[in-house]
């Protein structure tokens, strides 16, 4: 015991990390199948800007390009499905670049990448990356996303120090906890981009393909993959011997509209303006020497070399972000029901609720009806049964109108402490949860 006080007090950082780590289980193992399944489901072309992912792709891009200049060969540590690793080869046809990653089916999406956009300059391969040893020597190591991935980074620097004098690597912010921090997030611009982009093709008669709102719950869960956050202290620690240059981006979009691979017109355009609208951000950011603030950081890291001093600014006020009116604008305004009931149970609850949006809710339209449905989620929130039993609306509901109407739910078949997600739905157009509206959200106990 005192021995743990004594690494809490002089190492509050790393103790807290690892009893994370042991508390959640991660593994190396665990990591892999979650990538796994994550990247298996992957079927769609991510270079096009009708992919909201593509910003993220590309602006990332960007933010190493300077790096990669003057090179001849480029490791891409974690590369996932290869995506930022094509999109650089494709700038940079005279430089070899080589992806690795754990994930089978990432690099099998990766190498599909790289034949169809015919790059000859660029390989895959699987492997571990805390234990992959290149052939020989590269100019430059990158790693997009997954350097927080890593059991053990101060050894793997140390390892990989022997193979390239040079890193650069986008991770997310982090804390002296572990936590990710974004006083500096602009993931919103994309929802209400969305909001916008849905009223006009609305309006335009824009043709656009109808999609499935059904969906299987994963056996993986994203407390699987490993993830520790770090802080800039925790960086220099690890990249100790080398010179330290930092920049803050708001690139790296989490959040994503319904059915985000459907290709459309207007997609492919409103996604090159939120692109151009990031990389604007970026830049003021940089330029008003706020952007160490952003949600992710820009890390080059050069043995001999000379760090950029960076003064790290003041914490930005809080303010409410600016809001849109989308078509699924919702306001749940009472429930009334238990919140305990057998297993395998069917009840009938009631609902009040109010259309703030622009679009009309009908149960009764003949192509796409809105209806009132839920979902069960367990106590950490993860999504145990999707897609409930579908109740109709009592009514046709405009802008500012509110009903009650009886809410038809099927309790799981399993006891235990649940969460009762109550969520309307367009029907093969989207979840009002996946455009934006949080779904009512009910403490519930099933015996």
């Amino acid at each position: 015991m005192k021995n743990l006080i004594y690494l809490l007090l002089r190492y509050p950082g790393k103790v807290i990390r690892k009893l994370r780590a042991i508390k959640k289980g991660w593994s190396p193992d665990k990591d892999m199948s979650y990538h796994d399944s994550l990247f298996s489901k992957q079927n769609f072309d991510p270079f096009t800007f009708s992919y909201i992912g593509y910003v993220t792709i590309r602006r990332f891009a960007d933010l190493v390009s300077p790096y990669i200049e003057g090179t001849s060969s480029v490791l891409d540590l974690g590369c996932g499905c290869g995506e930022i690793t094509c999109e650089l080869a494709g700038r940079y046809p005279k430089v070899y670049f080589i992806g690795v990653d754990h994930s089978e089916k990432g690099i099998l999406r990766a190498r599909e990448h790289a034949k169809r956009l015919r790059l000859r300059n660029c390989d895959f391969e699987v492997a571990n990356t805390e234990d992959f040893k290149p052939r020989g020597k590269v100019d430059i190591i990158l790693m997009f996303d997954s350097f927080h991935h890593l059991a053990n980074p101060a050894r793997f620097i140390q390892r990989m120090s022997c193979f390239s004098p040079r890193f650069a690597l986008i991770e997310p912010r982090g804390d002296w906890k572990g936590s990710w921090v974004k006083d500096l997030d602009f993931d919103w611009l994309v929802t209400e981009m969305e909001k916008i982009r849905e009223r006009i093709a609305y309006f335009t008669r824009e043709n656009e393909r109808i999609i499935s709102t059904t969906s299987e719950s994963t056996q993986v869960s994203p407390d699987d993959a490993v993830e520790h956050r770090y802080a800039l202290k925790d960086l220099e620690s690890f990249l100790k011997g080398f010179s330290l240059n930092v920049r803050g981006t708001v690139s790296g979009i989490g959040i994503y509209p319904p059915d985000p691979h459907r290709p459309s017109r207007s997609r492919k355009r409103f996604g090159q303006l939120i692109y151009e609208i990031i990389r604007e951000i970026d830049d003021v950011l940089f330029e008003r020497n706020i952007d160490l603030l952003a949600k992710h950081w820009v890390i080059y890291a050069e043995q001999g070399g000379q760090s950029i001093a960076r003064s790290f600014p003041e914490k930005i006020p809080e303010i409410f972000q600016p809001v849109v009116l989308g078509p699924y604008n919702v306001e749940y305004i009472s429930y009334t029901g238990p919140t305990t009931a057998p297993a395998e149970t069917d009840m009938i609850m009631r609902l009040t609720v109010k259309n703030q949006g622009w679009k009309i809710w009908s149960s009764h339209d003949s192509e796409n009806p809105f209806f009132v449905s839920y979902h069960w989620l367990d106590s950490q929130g993860r999504v145990i049964i999707h897609d409930g039993k579908r109740s109709t609306l009592p009514k046709a509901l405009s802008q500012g109108e509110e009903c009650d109407t009886d809410i038809h739910i099927k309790t799981p078949s399993q006891a235990g402490q649940y969460i009762l997600a109550i969520d309307l739905v367009h029907e093969g157009i989207t979840w009002f949860s996946q455009a934006g509206s949080p779904s009512l959200r009910i403490d519930f106990r099933v015996y």
